[in-house]
């Protein structure tokens, strides 16, 4: 089973305006944004944000509220679909490709990253943390800066544990212990697969 390009994966389902403005919806679904803070938080122009935001509204899958002379937008969280689409979302252009686009200079010094707790299993409100558990040879300056960049795009912390691979085999045979309940819970791949663990 080869690798899958999420990158591509999202934008065979999505068109790229839509696909970043799901992305920060789903990545913030406590949060309203107006139309002017949505275009510069997603550098696209204004006129496609409000194309996109009448579809995604009129599909009920965003509820639009006016405040006062703004009108705000946010992911109407009593649509039909929406766990389905935060997850889809999350896995293949909200969090995991801001987190997987930061990791990718040192790729090839990590063997496993992953995300879970509240963001893996569906539970993360909008003050949740992010969880990440990674695996290899890295820098921990070099992942520190690369982490940084992720946190100023997402608005999130993003707490991470950082193993080489003999300590993770190590841990790993720890019945209850930290790693046990990571690897027994939901998890998101950032770097690697399965068969990694």
């Amino acid at each position: 089973m080869g690798t899958i390009e999420y990158e591509n994966l999202s934008s065979a389902l999505f068109g790229k305006v839509r696909r970043i403005v799901l992305a920060l919806f789903f990545s913030r679904p406590d949060e309203s944004f107006y139309l002017r803070q949505l275009a510069r938080i997603t550098g696209v122009g204004q006129g496609a944000v409000q194309r996109e935001l009448k579809r995604l509204s009129e599909a009920g899958i965003v509820i639009r509220v006016r405040r006062g002379r703004q009108v705000h937008y946010q992911v109407n969280q009593d649509c039909p679909i929406f766990n389905e689409l935060r997850g889809l979302m999350i896995k293949t252009a909200g969090l995991a490709d801001v987190l997987r686009k930061a990791l990718a200079p040192l790729a090839n010094l990590i063997e496993i990253a992953v995300v879970y707790g509240s963001q893996a299993n569906g539970t993360a409100g909008a003050t949740s943390d992010v969880d990440m558990l990674i695996v290899g040879k890295v820098d921990e300056l070099d992942l520190h800066r690369a982490v940084a960049r992720a946190e100023e795009y997402l608005v999130r912390p993003i707490n991470y544990t950082l193993f080489d691979r003999r300590e993770f085999d190590r841990r790993r045979e720890e019945k209850g212990g930290f790693l046990d309940r990571v690897l027994g819970g939901e998890m998101i791949f950032i770097v690697g697969n399965h068969e990694n663990i």
